[in-house]
C-alpha cells in the first residue's frame, strides 16, 4: 500500500514541476506563473491527508529548488510546500470538501506560498525580493491557483481513488 502512495506522490510532484518549469513559466501571462506545484500539493493533501501532503510538499519543493532557473535560496520552496501540504490536509474536514471550499483553499495556499517564499527569502538575506511586486504576484498566483484547482484536484482524487481504494477520498 505504501508503495502506491509513494508512486502517486512522486509522479504527481515530478509532473507538476516539469509542467510548471517547461510550459507554464514560458506562457508570458501577466502576474505570477501559475503555480501548478502548489495546486498539486494541495490536491494530494486533500485526497490523502496531511502527512502525505507534507511529503508531497517536500518532494515537489526540493525538485523545484533544484530545477533551473532557481530564483530562491535552496530549500525555501521545500519548507514552504511542506507547511502548505500539512496545513491543508489538516485544515479541511473530509465532510466539507466541496469544490468551492477546495478552490478557496487552493487560492489561499497559492497566495500564501508567494508571501511565505518572499518572507523567508528576505529573512535569510536574499536581495532578489521586490516587495512592490509581491502583492500583485500573490493575488495573481491565487487567481491562477483557483482556476487550476478543479481539474487538478479532481484528477488527483480520481487517481488516488483508483490506485489506493483503502484511503478515504471525498
Amino acid at each position: 500500500m505504501i508503495w502506491r502512495q509513494a508512486l502517486i506522490i512522486g509522479t504527481a510532484a515530478l509532473l507538476a514541476v516539469l509542467i510548471e518549469v517547461t510550459l507554464l513559466s514560458r506562457l508570458g501571462i501577466p502576474g505570477a506563473t501559475p503555480d501548478l506545484v502548489v495546486v498539486t500539493v494541495v490536491a494530494v493533501a486533500l485526497a490523502m491527508g496531511p502527512v502525505q501532503g507534507a511529503v508531497t510538499g517536500f518532494t515537489a519543493g526540493a525538485l523545484l529548488d533544484l530545477a533551473p532557473p532557481g530564483d530562491t535560496l535552496l530549500g525555501i520552496n521545500a519548507v514552504v510546500y511542506i507547511l502548505i501540504g500539512f496545513i491543508t490536509g489538516l485544515a479541511v474536514d473530509p465532510r466539507d470538501r466541496t469544490i468551492p471550499i477546495m478552490m478557496g483553499m487552493t487560492g489561499l495556499a497559492t497566495g500564501a506560498a508567494v508571501l511565505l517564499t518572499a518572507g523567508l527569502d528576505t529573512m535569510l538575506g536574499s536581495e532578489r525580493v521586490d516587495w512592490e511586486q509581491v502583492p500583485v504576484l500573490a493575488l495573481s498566483g491565487a487567481l491562477y491557483g483557483v482556476l487550476l484547482a478543479p481539474g487538478v484536484i479532481l484528477l488527483v482524487a480520481w487517481v488516488v481513488r483508483k490506485a489506493t481504494p483503502e484511503i478515504l477520498v471525498s
